[in-house]
């Protein structure tokens, strides 16, 4: 007579924890997959708005816009300078990454987006809202300085930021500029503008669109051998390597480049 197998205390436990391991890695790969599918709309968010930013520059001459003064004398910003472009369609300017409003109270952590600007100006639209940010050195600022871009047919244009995740709608990044206390720190907290853009939206990196208007993930720790602007000293950055431990020292883990080769 056949007699029936017994599924002891012990056979149970090990398939309730091969289960257990089954279901985590499942969870896992979940987290994996909606985090790289976040990254993919992200960077095809950037190339649609460098395609608008492309079609301004054949209106304007192959110029930038004119961009916004150091020292607080605005001008025009990029969300709106592009608008026409793109069809105001301002969900187009987040990152899915980051869409928590600062106009609703958030601060501080790396999914915030700017905006929604209270008031209409010469400058920007009452309402207009993103988490991307222009590297202000590419405009064809009014200023009579060597230091900005202008016009995206120059050399080496695939190193030169124009567009990228940020805390804040433009900035001007310095090879001096200090890593932000923590992730997420909100730029008027810090003179630092490359803290703006240094903010952990894509596991230690974020996405940037380059003046070539490419797309890529940039490792945080990468920002500073950019080449900015035209008097952007990369070499002097690269021998300088910034303080990773200020802070929290929450940059210390994050992939490192090449300084002090």
């Amino acid at each position: 007579m056949k007699t029936k197998p017994n599924f002891t205390k012990k056979d149970f436990i090990v398939t309730l924890v091969c289960v257990l391991f089954l279901l985590a890695n499942i969870a896992a790969i979940g987290t994996s997959g909606r985090g790289r599918a976040k990254e993919a709309v992200c960077l095809s968010n950037l190339k649609q708005l460098g395609s608008a930013a492309a079609m301004f520059m054949v209106d304007n001459d192959g110029y930038f816009h004119r961009g916004n003064c150091s020292g607080g004398t605005h001008i025009d910003y990029w969300v709106s300078a592009w608008e026409p472009y793109y069809g105001s369609e301002y969900n187009l300017c987040l990152c899915p990454e980051a869409t928590k409003l600062m106009s609703d109270g958030n601060r501080g952590t790396p999914d915030v987006a700017w905006g929604k600007f209270d008031s209409t100006t010469k400058w920007v639209k009452k309402g207009q809202y993103g988490s991307y940010g222009i590297n202000s050195w590419v405009c064809n600022n009014p200023i009579d300085s060597e230091d900005y871009w202008r016009r995206n047919d120059v050399k080496g244009a695939n190193a030169i930021p124009l567009l990228l995740d940020a805390l804040w709608i433009y900035g001007w990044p310095q090879p001096t500029d200090e890593p932000p206390d923590y992730d997420g720190q909100y730029f008027l907290q810090t003179t630092s503008s490359m803290a703006r853009f240094c903010t952990s939206r894509h596991y230690g990196a974020i996405n940037g669109l380059f003046l070539d208007f490419s797309a890529r993930k940039i490792g945080l720790k990468e920002l500073w051998l950019l080449k900015w602007s035209r008097t952007y000293d990369v070499e002097w950055a690269r021998q300088n390597e910034p303080d990773w431990t200020i802070g929290t020292g929450w940059m210390v883990p994050l992939k490192d480049y090449d300084y002090n080769p």
